[in-house]
């Protein structure tokens, strides 16, 4: 399965939209600054996800979604 997912920065609000198919290690890595393009804005916490059977949906719903 895979998941799209929107993340809110506790620090200053922004949002992230991205695909996975681990969510919680996803989260995780975010967190940890390990992301180089979300790294700045940390911590994050889980706003949305959905789950979807392919890769090529999820892609399609997270294009949708930005």
């Amino acid at each position: 399965l895979y998941y799209v997912y929107v993340l809110e920065s506790i620090k200053n609000g922004n949002r992230y939209i991205g695909y996975t198919q681990n969510i919680l290690k996803r989260l995780e890595r975010h967190n940890r600054g390990a992301v180089k393009s979300t790294s700045n804005n940390k911590p994050w916490k889980l706003l949305f996800e959905a789950e979807f059977t392919t890769r090529k949906e999820s892609i399609k719903f997270e294009k949708h979604l930005k």
